[in-house]
């Protein structure tokens, strides 16, 4: 599975001359060079930039680019001011203004786990996920009751939609009234006081040695402890990793609870996927669409088990 769009994103050069000068200016000297990202679902910029006194991870874009991918870097620039620094990547400048948006952070060492994901990667990462489960988050976090529906409550829609509904694996059309119940619970499901990331796989991660780094954070969310847990397993079986029971119960032994205590939120997330992986792909973003469905097969599945 691949863990970002089938497209390079723009290069340093495409971006606004004076936008780039500006975060040249905040790192001192000129630009020496960039190694672009090429991960993620994002039609902007993001890259390592260097000048001869100082390095950063940049991710920027101009006001006529991609509408939704400015605003998630609007999104992770007001996250970032209310997360701890000891769990986020630092913020050295940012940029907002009618010409260009643009988030300049600190880099942050490690490795993306996963090709495939191993058993201790995922115990480094389920060590960071009860870190999140133990943080209260600010109140200008969006709460994840409001951030995660009706994304999330798609199972009415998905019962409408016929195609879709006939191609449900593992007979889960038969299951409907089940998860039509489990959408009435997940309000509750996901509220809480507690900081999530809200998009947890392996690019949005850089493992260096016993800990766990998470980065891209225009989706965090106050809300439920461990609310992370049940996103990451899908991914990791995707990318070649346990199953999604076997990465939970890794997840368990950091103080994950009960699988079963999670199906309102295991259930919306299946929803999700598989709604989204029957839309017609964004052009901005080729591969979306495949990256959802590769996901939502082994959810699918999980979900199933746990019915």
């Amino acid at each position: 599975m691949r863990a970002g769009a089938d497209r390079l994103r723009p290069e340093w050069g495409s971006l606004p001359a004076s936008l780039r000068a500006r975060i040249a200016d905040t790192l001192g000297g000129d630009i020496v060079i960039d190694s672009p990202a090429q991960g993620g679902f994002s039609a902007g910029y993001a890259g390592i930039v260097r000048t001869a006194h100082a390095e950063a991870f940049v991710k920027a874009i101009g006001a006529t680019g991609h509408r939704d991918s400015r605003t998630f870097i609007r999104r992770e620039i007001r996250a970032l001011q209310a997360i701890p620094a000891s769990l986020a990547p630092r913020v050295l400048a940012s940029i907002d203004d009618e010409e260009s948006t643009a988030l300049v952070l600190e880099v942050v060492p490690g490795i993306h786990p996963g090709d495939p994901w191993t058993i201790e990667q995922l115990h480094v990462v389920a060590a960071e996920i009860a870190r999140l489960a133990r943080t209260p988050a600010a109140e200008s976090i969006f709460p994840a009751e409001r951030s995660m529906l009706p994304y999330y409550a798609r199972w009415q829609t998905i019962a409408e939609d016929a195609a879709l509904t006939a191609s449900l694996p593992h007979d889960l059309a038969e299951r409907m009234p089940d998860l039509l119940r489990l959408e009435q619970l997940l309000p509750d499901a996901v509220t809480g006081p507690f900081l999530t990331h809200g998009d947890l796989r392996a690019d949005n991660i850089l493992i260096d040695g016993e800990r766990a780094h998470f980065i891209d954070w225009p989706h965090a969310r106050r809300g439920a402890a461990w609310l992370d847990g049940p996103l990451l397993p899908p991914s990791v079986e995707a990318s070649g990793g346990p199953r999604c029971a076997d990465a939970w119960e890794i997840l368990r032994v950091h103080g994950a609870p009960d699988a079963a205590s999670m199906l309102p939120v295991i259930s919306g997330f299946a929803s999700f996927l598989w709604w989204g992986q029957g839309q017609p792909e964004i052009p901005e973003l080729p591969g979306l669409r495949a990256f959802q469905r590769a996901q939502a097969r082994p959810l699918l599945r999980w979900l199933a088990e746990l019915l």
